[in-house]
């Protein structure tokens, strides 16, 4: 009984005992250290060190290409107040060679003439091609075509549709439908412009609409519409 009594202590002793298992064992926490950020100030620039950085930027974009129109229209105003051409055909024939003969060549043209005049057979030339038109506004480097601007009749043939005697070149077309052409008038290259919105006015707040192809006598200052240059217009010829 005894010998039982003492082996159920052992057991209930071993049973209840605990195992010395090893404790977790946990690092010191070390105190947070803050860094202090670092500052840059950036060196403030010179202006001559801000100009030369732009220029470098400006130098790496693609410079735009002037179009073939463009250099016609900066060609043709190169001349603007000068001789040059001699007369209105002489001036656009400069032009044209001087721009690789966009309107064209010599040789198709000596095969237009139907009267002694070159500019109609310029007008010829280009309506035979289908560049000739008269139905909207023109593009710049276009030419402008006017009928009976002198008085002496063209030699040769007369019976012609329209008696071409002058011609010009478009240099701008504002969005009011004022066009500007240059050409070769009273012995130089000059601006000239007209606008068929509005055909009874010269001027519109502040600038010049219409001008005049011929002279005309002043009625008490009002527009001599018959001598403006849309009195005489035909159409333009593009290429």
């Amino acid at each position: 009984m005894r010998y039982a009594f003492t082996c159920f202590v052992a057991l209930f002793l071993t049973a209840c005992s605990t195992t010395n298992l090893p404790l977790p064992s946990f690092q010191e926490e070390q105190p947070l250290v803050l860094k202090e950020p670092k500052i840059f100030i950036e060196e403030k620039k010179s202006k001559e060190q801000l100009v030369s950085e732009e220029e470098k930027e400006l130098a790496k974009r693609p410079v735009p290409s002037l179009t073939q129109r463009e250099k016609i229209v900066r060609s043709a105003l190169s001349y603007l107040g000068k001789r040059d051409g001699g007369d209105c055909s002489g001036y656009i024939s400069l032009v044209n060679s001087k721009n690789g003969y966009p309107f064209y060549n010599e040789k198709e043209l000596s095969a237009s003439f139907d009267n002694a005049r070159k500019s109609r057979a310029m007008y010829n030339l280009m309506k035979k091609k289908g560049n000739a038109y008269d139905n909207r506004l023109p593009y710049i480097g276009d030419l402008v075509f006017f009928e009976d601007t002198e008085r002496r009749k063209p030699k040769g043939k007369v019976n012609v549709a329209e008696n071409i005697t002058h011609v010009g070149i478009v240099t701008r077309v504002d969005g009011d439908g004022t066009v500007e052409f240059i050409h070769h008038s009273n012995g130089k290259n000059i601006l000239d412009y007209m606008n068929f919105n509005f055909p009874k006015q010269t001027l519109k707040d502040g600038k010049k609409i219409n001008t005049y192809m011929k002279r005309c006598p002043s009625k008490n200052g009002a527009v001599q519409t018959a001598c403006l240059n849309i009195a005489f217009f035909v159409g333009y010829g593009t290429f």
